[in-house]
């Protein structure tokens, strides 16, 4: 064997010896232990879902008893001259009307209070209005208050006498409308007012066309104050009573803001054609 043949034998095995060591050596990744694993490609999350808020129960006002909280309502009279719906915000509110003609008084009594209702909130067919207040027996306006939102917040505000607040623009259930203000004088004992035939009240208004036989609102109380929303529902007018006793918390009024925000207007459902 030449030199030439020597040498180039050494050479590959030198280089056969090379490529085995660095086949031994360990792994790169720090002293002591193995290089880190590859990262994970995480897989992707599917986007979550909100589950469905379940529709809440409607039901007509056509009962005497207590309203379960954020359920819808429906009121559907002739007699308020309306159909809308409402929910309660909280336990504590019930009806002692909307059974047949009588009229639909939704309200609070306040624990340890005597009273029947020491808030509430009621619909209303407005036809005309009193001026004589606690003494409204043939006091109806002649000629009779007219058919707008602001006819019949101008007569109330006349009514209300001198220092009453003006009425103040107002949009319920997404229609205008007009909001007045309305208190008992203060020292007035309501139980000397003119009665109806069953209670004492200080007449504000009536509706209906026999008009002077009966005054609305109710009165539940010395010194009540009474917000009277007027609305202009598609060109009809609407009213929407509520009512607060002296002493009734901030809290408590504050859910008759609620309910009033919650009101919608809706349109009568059409009767069913007859059958041929």
């Amino acid at each position: 064997m030449n030199s030439a043949l020597k040498l180039a034998i050494a050479a590959v095995a030198v280089v056969i010896v090379a490529v085995v060591g660095i086949n031994l050596l360990p792994g790169q990744g720090g002293i002591g232990g193995p290089g880190p694993s590859p990262s994970a490609v995480p897989s992707p999350t599917p986007s979550a879902v909100p589950s469905p808020i379940p529709s809440p129960t409607q039901s007509t006002v056509n009962f005497t008893g207590s309203f379960a909280p954020r359920t819808t309502y429906t009121i559907d009279r002739q007699d308020v001259g309306a159909r809308l719906t409402f929910a309660v915000p909280a336990t504590g509110w019930s009806t002692v009307g909307g059974v047949g003609g009588d009229p639909v008084f939704i309200g609070k009594n306040v624990a340890g209070g005597g009273d029947v209702f020491d808030l509430y909130f009621s619909p209303h067919l407005v036809d005309n209005v009193y001026t004589g207040g606690c003494h409204w027996h043939g006091t109806a306006l002649d000629p009779p208050v007219g058919p707008t939102v602001d006819d019949l917040a101008t007569a109330l505000r006349a009514q209300a006498g001198p220092g009453a607040p003006a009425p103040t623009a107002v949009t319920v259930g997404g229609h205008p409308g007009k909001k007045v203000e309305l208190s008992i004088p203060k020292g007035l004992d309501v139980s000397t007012c003119d009665s109806d035939g069953d209670f004492a009240i200080f007449g504000r208004w009536y509706g209906g066309p026999s008009g002077t036989t009966g005054a609305a609102p109710w009165t539940y109380g010395n010194g009540q104050h009474n917000t009277v929303y007027i609305i202009d529902v598609d060109g009809t007018r609407q009213v929407i009573d509520t009512m607060y006793l002296p002493g009734t918390s901030t809290a408590d009024r504050a859910e008759i803001d609620q309910i009033v925000a919650s009101i919608r207007f809706e349109a009568s459902p059409a009767s069913p054609a007859p059958s041929s």
